[in-house]
């Protein structure tokens, strides 16, 4: 019997217990079956390890103090707990990133092992960093795995300083009623203080004004107002009067002084006395003249004084020392007269007593007529602002009512009474779309300040006259008003000027009389988009030129709403 190789089909002799061609074990039994399979079993291929991947950080210091100007660091340990090479990037999140620096940013983790990066904290000595507690966190991010991450979290306590500066500007100031400063306090530091001001004079003869006098200063500049008033002398020569503001922090822990000097000017200046006096002297003279040559001449017949030509007359002032008086042909109690402050024909040696209050950054304040005298008015600031060379234009309508350029008006006076924010004026000719322009006039100098009026509502036959800050009138404030009725854009209307605009231009209004030749006359409104009962800041003249004008705000506080206004503009005469 035979035995066939399963593994090559050679057949074998019986009973051959291995294959004579390929040596495979033939396995059979004494019963001539098949043949036994007696191979010893193979062992299984293992299976490959499960890969993951894990990251851990952790600080050696989680709380890092630090000095402005200084540096500190902490170190990061990242952790490998994965099974294979990680390549880690190390950073910092959270407001201390912006002083601090990773050395190195990026690691290279072994399985089973770990890596440090060195945490670097260094502010700078500025009040740009705030003093205290400043968290941040740490983050190994994987650039091999990706989602793979671990996070460590920590503080800096950023230390305190001071670097603070108390400025007077203006150090000297000169007029004859009101003049205003500006205490700034500049802190470099990072610590923020409590401080009480107190200003005073040794004479006690001059009057302080602030809108604070216990306030936070902070990292920055703080600027506060300060307002001083005098009683000035009929005449005489000017007073120099010393003052002083003092800063007391934190409860008198420190305190700052600044010292400013406060020139009073006399009411009549020296030398208007004396050419005053010189003056009556000529005119004695002249009137002995006079009356020597009539006594000898023929009586003349009597004849009817000229009437004033035209129903206005406008032009153009300066204000010198704070005052200007200004002759008109035909002045009569009876006339309304208007100002406006001109910053286009402010002479270059203008001084700015007080801080900028224009975009252009010029210098100017609201103007008011302060008297009458013959055929003579007085103008003067009426809020408190004394500008050297401030230019103004001015209109006197000597008509109730008639034609300016064509357009028909309507002039008339009222008054705001005190306590008062505001005040409905009957005018007959008044609508919703009627130009209307207003003017404070006193009797004399104002020993308060009054920032000026506007127009806060118009309707048919009646408009409405309010403070611009919408504080009630210290005193009974008179005023004259013109309602205009307006056919042409190019002599009056209504527009606005934005304190803060997209393109930064003031805006420009057309007008063939805008080369100097004419005289503008502006009023703040609020009625034209319905502003009524909202603060709102005074206008004056920019420039002029090239056919057109421009208008600017003026205003102690910057605003960012429009201001709309009232517009004439007339032919000098």
């Amino acid at each position: 019997m035979s035995i066939t190789c399963t593994n090559c089909g050679d057949v074998n002799p019986d009973r051959t217990r291995f294959c004579v061609q390929c040596g495979e074990y033939l396995a059979w039994d004494k019963h001539g079956g098949e043949p036994e399979d007696n191979r010893l079993p193979q062992p299984a291929e293992p299976r490959p390890p499960e890969q993951h991947a894990e990251l851990v950080a952790a600080l050696s210091e989680r709380s890092v103090p630090v000095t402005p100007g200084e540096q500190a660091s902490t170190t990061v340990t990242v952790r490998n707990r994965g099974t294979r090479v990680e390549r880690v990037s190390v950073g910092v999140k959270g407001d201390a990133a912006a002083f601090a620096t990773v050395e190195p940013d990026e690691l290279v983790v072994p399985p089973a092992g770990a890596a440090t990066s060195t945490i670097v904290f260094g502010p700078p000595r500025s009040s740009s960093v705030a003093a205290g507690t400043t968290e941040f966190t740490v983050l190994a991010r994987s650039l091999v795995t990706r989602g793979v991450y671990a996070i460590a979290e920590g503080t800096c306590e950023v230390g305190g300083f001071d670097d603070l500066r108390v400025d007077l500007t203006p150090g000297i100031s000169r007029g004859r009623w009101a003049t205003r400063h500006s205490i700034t306090f500049d802190s470099r530091g990072n610590l923020p203080h409590r401080a009480r001001l107190r200003a005073a004079d040794e004479e006690e003869a001059l009057g302080f004004r602030m809108p604070v006098t216990n306030l936070l200063i902070d990292a920055g500049r703080t600027v506060v107002p300060l307002r001083v008033s005098a009683r000035p002398p009929f005449t005489g020569k000017p007073a120099e009067i010393p003052f002083s503001v003092t800063a007391s922090l934190d409860d008198g822990e420190k305190s700052f002084r600044v010292d400013g000097t406060r020139v009073v000017l006399p009411l009549i200046p020296p030398w208007a006395l004396k050419t005053l006096v010189v003056v009556l002297g000529l005119v004695l003279i002249a009137v002995a003249a006079v009356v020597v040559i009539n006594a000898w001449r023929p009586e003349p017949e009597s004849r009817p004084a000229p009437a004033a030509r035209g129903p206005y007359a406008a032009g153009v002032g300066t204000l010198t020392d704070g005052y200007a008086s200004v002759a008109v042909n035909g002045l009569s109690d009876q006339a309304k007269i208007f100002v406006t402050s001109d910053l286009s024909r402010l002479g270059e040696k203008a001084a700015n007593l007080g801080q900028p209050r224009t975009r252009a950054e010029l210098p100017t304040g609201s103007l008011g007529v302060t008297g009458r005298d013959g055929g003579s008015f007085s103008v003067q600031p009426i809020d408190g602002e004394s500008v050297e060379g401030m230019a103004f234009d001015y209109l006197v309508v000597k008509q109730p009512s008639g034609n300016l350029g064509g357009m028909p008006f309507e002039a008339g006076s009222g008054s705001l009474p005190e306590g008062e924010t505001s005040v409905d004026v009957p005018a007959g000719a008044a609508t919703s779309d009627s130009v209307i322009l207003l003017t404070v006039e006193l009797d004399g100098p104002a020993d308060q300040a009054i920032t000026g009026l506007k127009v806060d509502a118009k309707n048919d036959g009646a408009f409405t006259v309010a403070t611009l800050d919408l504080s009630p009138a210290p005193v009974d404030v008179g005023f004259n008003w013109v309602v205009i009725d307006s056919g042409d854009p190019a002599l009056a209307g209504v527009s606005s000027t934005d304190a803060v605009s997209g393109s930064g231009d003031p805006v420009r209004i057309s007008s063939p009389l805008a080369d100097g030749s004419g005289v503008i006359l502006l009023t703040t409104d609020a009625a034209h988009r319905g502003l009524a009962g909202v603060a709102m800041s005074g206008v004056c003249v920019g420039g002029q030129g090239d056919g057109a004008f421009t208008v600017e705000w003026f205003s102690d506080r910057i605003t960012v709403l429009p201001t709309d206004f009232d517009y004439l503009i007339v032919q000098k005469k």
